[in-house]
C-alpha cells in the first residue's frame, strides 16, 4: 500500500482528496496537513511515499515547502497539485524538485499520476 501525504489549505478540498485516493486498493492518505508549517513537523514522524502539495498555501508557499523538504529529506517524492495551468509554475516547480505537477481539473487522471511518481518517474499533466 502506497502511503500519500496531502498537503492542502482548504479543508474541503483535503477531505475530497482523502476520500478520492483512499477509494484505490493500493492508495491510501497516510496523513494531511492544513499548512506548509504543519506539514514540516508531521514529516518528523512519518515517511509518505509521495507528498502532495498544493502550489498556493497560505504561510510556506508549496515551492519553498518542497525546497524545505528536499533539504531535510533529499529521498522524499513531492508533487504539486495546482489549478494553476502556466508553465512557469510547471518549471518552478520542477526547478524546485518536485516530482510532478498535476493540475486539480482532471480528478481521473490522479491515481495514475501517483502510481507514476512514486515509481520514480517525473509526471506532468497531459494539458500543459
Amino acid at each position: 500500500m502506497a502511503k500519500v501525504f496531502v498537503v492542502e489549505d482548504h479543508a474541503f478540498m483535503r477531505e475530497m482528496l482523502r476520500e478520492y485516493i483512499n477509494q484505490e486498493e493500493d492508495l491510501e492518505v497516510c496523513e494531511t496537513a492544513e499548512s506548509g508549517e504543519v506539514a514540516l513537523e508531521r514529516l518528523e514522524q512519518i515517511t509518505p511515499d509521495l507528498v502532495l502539495i498544493d502550489l498556493s498555501l497560505t504561510g510556506i508557499t508549496g515551492l519553498d515547502l518542497i525546497s524545505r523538504l528536499k533539504e531535510r529529506h533529499p529521498g522524499l517524492q513531492c508533487a504539486i497539485l495546482s489549478g494553476h495551468g502556466e508553465r512557469r509554475y510547471v518549471d518552478q516547480a520542477l526547478a524546485a524538485g518536485a516530482q510532478g505537477y498535476i493540475l486539480k481539473g482532471d480528478p481521473d487522471e490522479l491515481p495514475g499520476a501517483i502510481r507514476q511518481m512514486i515509481q520514480g518517474q517525473r509526471y506532468i499533466s497531459n494539458t500543459l
